[in-house]
């Protein structure tokens, strides 16, 4: 008979940890299934509502192109020659067809020197002063580029070279670009300007250590001032001169070959003259790109559709529910978002008051279909409204005020508007002159001090000599005034005028802050009837949009009341009403405000997924009370078994025992013989 192999402590064959592990089991599988079985259950709830966010991110993300006018007004742009007229538009450009003939484009001015033996050798010392502008065809005087400064190079023994001037010009990084050339019999300095245009003119002034500054010996022999021609040691080998093109036959003209400021929004790139073949250049509304926008609209809509329905409906074959089914959050997202697309507009447009209205209608299952041919009719011929269906838009009756914008607590629809007073300018008015027909302005006495819009000037010098009219001075007094480093640093300039014997300086700024004071004139500026004053302070504008007063700040305009949140610019016109002011949030816009509350940080979804979290958390803690509960039952039943195996093993040792007694009991032997 094979033995029993005995594992109890006690030496019998109980197997105590066979028995103990398969009670503790016992006592703990109901637990742990229920545990597995609610941790499960949240996992895939977790995994579902990803995939929910993420197919919302899609959703939203179509919405980008579509949210405002600005990104929903794309404008294509096209030239007939692209490699002698090229146009690039944004979305302020209107769409319109244009004429282009280039008749000269712009240039630079390049400039060498005279023929040196070596570009090694020292020319002499000084200082070489490098200005911008162009020269007066009817004085002959140079007239400086306000927007450029003044660059002074100072040569010493270190750079009185070509080679060295050269390199100091480059490493100034000012504008003008040096080289040295070689012309078989020498060496020659090489500038020329980085911009072009007649305005971009050099004028190049030497201040030579011989004292001597206009000779042609030492550092003048660099010097090239178009005002001086003692001055004119360099040689002129490239003209500065303006693009001039005929824009649908009006002449125009401009320093650089991108002209920006012709046509709003668009920018003409000059490649080449265009002779007897003009180009045709067109900016229209890029249909086809909204298009592409509304179709990805619905077709990422659609999937989204797809979505819900997989996570949170019931499987018309298998009867089963997705992990969702049923869920609050996901149900109240997306009755939101149905509410939404199906929603009337008809309060912000007059002929598209639906999607339905454009071809975009709702199926039975919920998915939305287009229309292609509803939706393209649409497109083409009322624009404006197929926007305010979709975006955040607003518009003004009146060609001469400007939406500008809305907040989100700004009511929809259309607000009259009505002017009480125009921004106006802070300006100040100068002594009457009479009828003076000349200035003098003498040297040493030609200083006065301006504070414009709060910013206090330096001391404004006005070039001495005589001024034979009015408006030549008050042209000079514009540039010195607008030419100060004060006011260029903190963006301030002025407009003066000479009208009816009065010089007028004017702030360029709008509004209650506008204001140009006299702070000291010298005897030369007094004796034109500048004294020392305050000027007359600009005003904002006033006026309601709806009903109630509005908040004037220069020319802008804030609403209040049922036009709280609404902005606009009021350019000029007259004062009285002034039509109507309209603003509409459509689909798209709605539909991406609310999605912050549902997929941001702080959104439904989050907080949903973080419930989910703490509740897995929860079971892991619960794991770890039934794993403490178990250790405890473990090892009591590890005792308990172990003292029954003892137990066991010592009745096992008796029965032994008395087993070999009996059988050496008298008679035993006998009756086991028989």
């Amino acid at each position: 008979m094979q033995g029993i192999n005995a594992t109890g402590l006690g030496g019998s064959s109980l197997d105590v940890e066979g028995l103990v592990d398969q009670l503790v089991t016992a006592e703990g599988a109901p637990a742990t299934g229920r545990l597995d079985r609610q941790e499960l259950e949240a996992q895939t709830n977790i995994s579902a509502l990803g995939t929910f966010r993420g197919a919302l991110a899609d959703f939203q993300g179509s919405l980008g192109s579509l949210r405002s006018a600005e990104d929903f007004y794309k404008v294509a742009a096209s030239s007939s020659d692209e490699e002698k007229v090229g146009i690039t538009a944004t979305n302020e450009a209107q769409s319109g067809a244009y004429s282009v003939e280039v008749l000269q484009l712009a240039k630079s001015q390049r400039l060498t020197s005279e023929s040196f033996e070596s570009e090694l050798d020292p020319i002499g010392s000084g200082n070489l002063s490098f200005q911008f502008g162009k020269v007066n065809p009817q004085t002959g005087q140079f007239v400086v580029n306000e927007k450029a400064t003044v660059k002074n190079i100072q040569i010493n023994d270190e750079n009185n070279s070509l080679l060295g001037i050269a390199e100091a010009i480059n490493a100034a990084d000012f504008g003008v670009r040096a080289s040295i050339i070689n012309d078989g019999v020498g060496y020659r300095l090489a500038v020329s300007t980085a911009a072009t245009g007649e305005i971009n003119g050099l004028r190049l002034k030497v201040s030579d250590n011989d004292n001597s500054d206009t000779d042609v010996r030492g550092l003048s022999r660099l010097a090239y001032d178009p005002s001086n021609p003692a001055a004119m040691n360099l040689i002129e080998t490239g003209v500065a001169q303006d693009a001039i093109v005929l824009l649908d036959g009006i002449e125009i003209n401009s320093p650089s070959n991108d002209i920006d400021s012709a046509i709003t929004g668009v920018t003409l790139s000059l490649n080449g003259l265009t002779g007897d073949s003009p180009v045709r250049v067109t900016t229209e509304f890029d249909t086809a790109a909204v298009r592409e926008s509304i179709t990805t609209f619905v077709s990422t809509y659609n999937e989204m559709i797809a979505t819900i329905q997989s996570i949170s409906g019931i499987d018309p074959e298998t009867g089963e529910g997705g992990p969702l089914s049923g869920d609050s959050s996901v149900r109240g997202i997306s009755e939101q978002i149905r509410r939404v697309v199906g929603s009337s507009y008809n309060s912000v447009n007059e002929d598209f008051g639906s999607l339905a209205s454009i071809g975009i209608e709702t199926q039975r299952d919920g998915t939305l279909t287009v229309n292609e041919s509803k939706l393209s009719s649409a497109i083409e011929d009322n624009f404006e409204e197929v926007t305010k269906l979709f975006a955040r838009a607003g518009s003004a009756s009146d060609s001469l005020i400007r939406y500008v914008s809305a907040d989100d607590t700004a009511a929809m629809g259309a607000h009259e508007v009505e002017i009480t007073q125009l921004a106006t300018k802070g300006k100040y008015i100068s002594a009457d002159n009479g009828q003076a027909s000349s200035f003098s302005i003498n040297a040493g006495d030609n200083n006065f001090v301006l504070r414009i819009d709060g910013a206090t000037g330096g001391s404004i010098k006005i070039t001495p000599g005589q001024y034979t009219m009015g408006a030549e001075l008050a042209e000079e007094l514009q540039r010195q005034i607008n030419n100060d480093s004060v006011f260029k640093r903190e963006g301030i300039s002025a407009a003066v005028e000479f009208v009816q014997g009065q010089f007028v300086i004017e702030s360029n700024k709008l509004g209650s802050a506008s204001r140009v004071e006299v702070l000291s004139a010298d005897d030369s500026i007094r004796s034109i009837g500048i004294d020392p004053a305050e000027g007359i302070t600009g005003q904002d504008v006033q006026g309601r949009i709806g009903t109630m007063p509005g908040e004037g700040n220069g020319s802008m305009l804030k609403g209040a009341g049922e036009a709280a949140g609404i902005n606009i610019n009021v350019l000029g016109g007259k004062i009285g009403k002034r039509g109507t002011v309209s603003f509409s949030m459509g689909v798209a816009e709605k539909l991406s405000n609310s999605f912050n509350s549902y997929t941001g940080s702080n959104g439904l979804l989050q907080t949903r997924t973080n419930g989910l979290n703490n509740r897995i958390e929860d079971i892991n803690q619960q794991r770890e009370r039934l794993a403490r509960r178990l250790a405890v039952s473990e090892e009591r039943l590890l005792k308990q078994f172990s003292n029954l195996d003892a137990s066991l093993g010592r009745m096992r040792s008796t029965s032994t025992f008395l087993s070999n007694q009996l059988a050496g009991l008298p008679g035993a032997q006998k009756q086991g013989d028989k």
